[in-house]
């Protein structure tokens, strides 16, 4: 039953898949005309970049799902559900039982597809420089952010951790002269945060602060700017950019669960600075990213020790990010993503999400954890007012504990505001620490298998070099 259970559904999402529309599939710079002729205009540059994104999330395997079901399904927040549940794109069964090798689609979909999306933005760069309009810069501004970023998430996901090996083989860092299918070498995690972190700084003193959620703004490369330089212990520069992005007042927190609850069901809230859209006509299916419940599928469980960090009595993300399995297990799944904007559960479709990839409550967490690490000041008082706004925020009161007890509680909360987020596979990853499941499986602190495999394909063509734990 369980076979044709899933046989049937299989079917299904082959035909959710080819009923994607050729608009998105094939949005590239280049559809209408040469890149010199599309970048004559500013409607040029628009659609040019609006087809790196349209590539991001052109399918399951990139800014749909995979850029959250990989890293979730890599970590202790989330164990294996029920017998009977089952992802779409299957990373329940490939990667969350850690054995995942070069020859995973799923990886191999997310290597393509950002560097697909990389080229697209090289494009734009490389022919925009000699454009005739007058506020190129902007636009170009973007495309330098949409590069950096791509390559963020490419380091996070396929390199060793910068704070574990500053000269570690990374990826290859793609540039405006690289063509597409032009083989480079693996750059190594030096170069890499350093190009990432040039190009955005780079964008930011072009870009201006007129776009809105769904584009990278100056806003969004300041907040993406900080989140990178936390990451690689730059701790100065990531509390410089995380106050700069809170400066703009189109953001804020939300403070009550109605607007909680807008935020995660109906992708509605100040507190989303940059995010993947997706509409009806996307024909997409991410809010079932964790879980389906249009199909009674839960193919994950919420760990006991994520779940006893919330005060549930008090703190307004609990029911809004859990509900108990209604097959009565008495576990939990993980709701956060389960919206409703476009579901039709008569349907059985579970609808689309927009992948929230910037939110205002990580730069509190930032600027905590930051200000508590900074080893040019540690600043205590700092890193106390930044946790409680946030805490506040959600329903909690001041943190009643010693400056010696405050970090724990900041990385508490970073777990419990970013849960689902796929920040705790980064988290784990840059702090040198492992992770042990209930049922024992896991990985040791820094463990090779933190850096997924160079997907084989990508060997095969161009003979790069593999990661150490899958030669």
């Amino acid at each position: 039953m369980q076979s044709l259970y899933k046989i049937s559904y299989l079917f299904l999402l082959l035909l959710i898949i080819s009923s994607c529309t050729d608009e998105l599939i094939n949005k590239t710079p280049t559809d209408e005309a040469s890149p010199e002729t599309l970048l004559e205009t500013e409607g040029g540059f628009r659609s040019a970049l609006d087809g790196v994104y349209g590539v991001m999330k052109q399918d399951f395997l990139g800014y749909n799902f995979c850029i959250l079901s990989v890293p979730e399904a890599i970590n202790d927040d989330v164990i294996a559900g029920s017998p009977l549940g089952f992802t779409f794109e299957n990373t329940h069964a490939d990667i969350y039982p850690l054995n995942y090798d070069p020859t995973e689609f799923q990886l191999e979909g997310l290597w393509r597809i950002c560097y697909e999306a990389i080229n697209n933005a090289n494009t734009i760069i490389k022919y925009g420089k000699n454009s005739p309009v007058k506020n190129k810069d902007r636009y170009i501004a973007e495309a330098l952010a949409q590069r950096a970023l791509l390559h963020y998430d490419l380091y996070r996901f396929f390199a060793p951790a910068y704070n574990l090996s500053k000269d570690a083989l990374a990826i290859p860092y793609r540039f405006e002269e690289d063509a597409l299918l032009a083989k480079k070498a693996r750059n190594t995690n030096t170069e890499v945060i350093d190009w990432i972190i040039k190009d955005l700084e780079a964008a930011i003193e072009m870009a201006d602060n007129e776009e809105n959620s769904y584009r990278l703004s100056k806003t969004a490369m300041q907040a993406l700017l900080a989140r990178v330089c936390l990451e690689t212990k730059q701790y100065g520069k990531a509390i410089t950019n995380a106050k700069e992005a809170l400066k703009d007042t189109r953001y804020g927190l939300d403070t009550d669960k109605a607007a909680l609850t807008n935020q995660w069901r109906q992708d509605d809230s100040d507190e989303i600075i940059f995010r993947i859209r997706f509409d009806v006509k996307d024909k997409g299916s991410n809010a079932a990213v964790l879980a389906i419940p249009s199909f009674f599928s839960f193919p994950y469980y919420v760990a006991d020790e994520l779940i006893n960090l919330y005060d549930q009595a008090n703190d307004i993300r609990f029911d809004l990010f859990f509900q108990q399995d209604p097959m009565s297990s008495g576990s939990y799944y993980p709701e956060k993503h389960v919206g409703v904007r476009t579901a039709d559960y008569a349907k059985y479709q579970p609808g689309s999400i927009d992948i929230k990839y910037i939110r205002v409550p990580e730069l509190y967490l930032i600027l905590a954890e930051a200000n508590e690490r900074n080893q040019e000041g540690i600043d205590h008082t700092e890193a106390r007012n930044n946790l409680n706004t946030l805490r506040n925020a959600r329903g909690l009161g001041n943190f009643p504990g010693t400056d010696g007890q405050l970090l724990d509680e900041i990385m508490n909360e970073r777990r419990r505001e970013l849960a689902f987020e796929g920040f705790r596979f980064t988290d784990l990853k840059r702090l040198g620490l492992g992770f042990t499941r209930p049922d024992g499986s896991g990985l040791t602190a820094n463990h090779g298998r933190f850096a997924l495999p160079i997907p084989k394909l990508e060997i095969d063509r161009s003979g790069i070099e593999q990661n150490e734990a899958y030669k």
